[in-house]
């Protein structure tokens, strides 16, 4: 049976990051996922600048957001770490005050939307696990993964999950998956994005160079991720690193990315050429030939 969902892209994927939602959408079909375009959606809005700036306009716009998707009548399917902690907060926020929730639609009326509570926000990993299950990810697997060390950026907004879940969500996926995961022994520490938005020089000094470090010294032969913000302070650490004569070369991938791959897609198809970091190591050790 499939299941339906509205898609809740963000700014990172779609922009810098289109290789991720070319991977999603190849899955989906397979997966039986019916993806519904959220029209007129804006920046969820990232809750380390708009949140801490003001609380009301990132509440009033996440609200926005959330109207429009229960306009369509399915839940929030979100792919980035950061929309799925500000839709999530945003829409308990409202369900749990309804004082608030009257407030906010106030303020979406001039706007012809109003948010009433219908539909759920779920992360890309809650959906494979709860929803399409992990029988089905394994009954869709041409690929095998097996040769590949994985690292695992997991994203400090996923321990936000209720009781840690989704971190527990991402480990069963990649065992199904078949991929060796690593113990490189920080990932807990953050990537460095909050500190980026401050000085990418001091996160990239501070925390992205020890992870990367470590994820090294365990010898994995790519970096996974779900959450776009770590995908790219990570990816620009090791690019500017290269001035100081740091060389990683590590391959980085979103799990929406490396699903493809098992899933039977060809590099090309979902863009693994198209990242700024060569991914032909990887691709050579699954014996798919180079981008």
């Amino acid at each position: 049976m499939t299941k339906s969902y509205a898609l809740f892209l963000g700014c990172y994927i779609p922009s810098m990051q289109p290789f991720a939602e070319a991977s999603l959408r190849r899955i989906a079909p397979r997966l039986k996922m019916k993806l519904i375009d959220m029209e007129g959606a804006t920046c969820c809005p990232v809750p380390e600048i708009v949140r801490l700036a003001n609380h009301d306009a990132w509440l009033y716009v996440s609200a926005r957001n959330l109207a429009l998707a229960e306009a369509i009548g399915k839940d929030v399917l979100t792919v980035c770490n950061g929309c799925w902690e500000t839709l999530y907060e945003a829409r308990e926020n409202l369900v749990n005050d309804t004082q608030l929730l009257t407030e906010v639609n106030s303020r979406l009326a001039p706007l012809n939307k109003e948010f009433e509570g219908k539909i759920k926000v779920k992360h890309f990993l809650e959906v494979i696990v709860e929803d399409i299950g992990l029988k089905s990810l394994k009954d869709a697997f041409k690929q095998s993964l097996s040769k590949v060390k994985v690292a695992v950026q997991y994203g400090c907004k996923l321990y936000k999950s209720p009781n840690e879940k989704f971190v527990s969500y991402f480990d069963d996926i990649l065992d199904t998956l078949g991929v060796k995961v690593v113990d490189y022994g920080a990932e807990k520490i953050c990537c460095g994005f909050p500190l980026s938005l401050y000085s990418l020089d001091e996160a990239m000094e501070e925390r992205s160079k020890f992870k990367l470090d470590k994820m090294q010294e365990a010898k994995a032969d790519c970096m996974v991720t779900t959450c776009p913000g770590c995908f790219d302070v990570l990816e620009k650490a090791q690019l500017l690193l290269r001035r100081e004569g740091i060389r990683y070369d590590l391959p980085m991938l979103n799990l929406m990315e490396l699903m493809a791959l098992g899933l039977g897609f060809k590099p090309q198809e979902i863009g693994l050429d198209k990242h700024r970091l060569k991914t032909d190591s990887l691709i050579a050790k699954l014996g798919l030939g180079g981008n």
